[in-house]
């Protein structure tokens, strides 16, 4: 039987605009769970990575330009609201489940590092034993409930935002915008010449939002891919 991510796959169905573009990176970890467990760390990273990028912008989160992989998860969790709106209970509901994701995380980033040491993730001698199908197991379904968790909260409720925090506008985009402009060229219309990204901002928010979610998980698993090598 093929090996599903359940959850994310609802994610994907119950947000069909935000999260389409999560279902490559969604089989490519269900293929390396079935078969290529080897992978499983690096496309497990891909999705984690796609929350930090696209949550973070969301409730106005910056991180340091060294901030490690767990720093960036852990930033995300501290900053949603997990409350129970009109519950009497809405911040005792909001602790509890703020811990658990958090230690769902801290599973996670044991398990990555546990993949790291020599000869657990991809073997060595043929007398040693390995975890790497378990690893493979273990992470893909932390992975699963995490990010669809994360995602779905962040989507679905209202975000409790300073009372001096101010609405996203297209000038906040700066980077992404200026990349859109490079690849796509101006727009021309009876004469007049316009910004793509301004276009496409302003006529399909939603597309804008998806692309700058796809361009900031790229960029960052540059970077990561860059002080690994250092």
């Amino acid at each position: 039987m093929a090996y599903s991510l359940q959850m994310l796959r609802a994610l994907i169905e119950a947000h069909p605009d935000r999260a389409e573009r999560l279902t490559p990176h969604v089989e490519a970890l269900e293929v390396s769970i079935q078969s290529q467990p080897a992978f499983c760390l690096q496309n497990v990273r891909t999705l984690f990575e796609a929350a930090h990028a696209t949550i973070a912008p969301q409730l106005g989160i910056e991180f340091p330009s060294r901030a490690g992989f767990p720093d960036r998860m852990r930033g995300v969790i501290d900053a949603l609201d997990f409350s129970v709106a009109d519950h009497p209970d809405a911040a005792t509901i909001h602790t509890h489940v703020q811990s658990l994701v958090a230690a769902i995380n801290d599973m996670a980033v044991a398990l990555a590092r546990l993949s790291n040491v020599p000869n657990m993730r991809h073997g060595g001698s043929l007398d040693w034993g390995t975890l790497e199908r378990q690893h493979a197991t273990m992470l893909g379904g932390l992975c699963d409930s995490l990010v669809s968790f994360l995602f779905d909260v962040a989507w679905s409720r209202p975000l409790a935002l300073d009372e001096d925090a101010q609405p996203a506008i297209f000038e906040d985009f700066a980077d992404f915008n200026e990349w859109l402009d490079d690849v796509n060229g101006p727009v021309e219309v009876a004469g007049s010449t316009f910004r793509a990204s301004r276009v496409l901002y302003l006529l399909d928010p939603l597309k804008h939002e998806a692309g700058r979610a796809d361009w900031y998980t790229r960029a960052a698993a540059g970077t990561a891919e860059d002080e690994e090598a250092a």
